[in-house]
């Protein structure tokens, strides 16, 4: 099965968009292409935080430091 994938529009200015700009031929040849790269390599370097930080969610929701997700359906 293929990957889903979708479009995401969004604005960027002043010093983060020098930063894509400059970094143009390096991370991708398009400005989208940089943003999608630094998005992949921020995914890639924190996944295991992302699931340490899911861990620790629900154990808080166990103990009712936050709401518990709702379930949706």
């Amino acid at each position: 099965m293929a990957q889903k994938k979708a479009e995401i529009r969004v604005f960027v200015d002043g010093v983060p968009l020098k930063i894509i700009d400059d970094l143009l031929g390096v991370k991708g040849n398009t400005r989208s292409e940089v943003v999608r790269t630094i998005l992949q390599e921020w995914f890639n370097a924190n996944i295991e935080k992302m699931k340490e930080w899911e861990k620790q969610r629900k154990e808080a929701a166990g103990k009712g430091y936050v709401p518990k997700k709702m379930e949706v359906g």
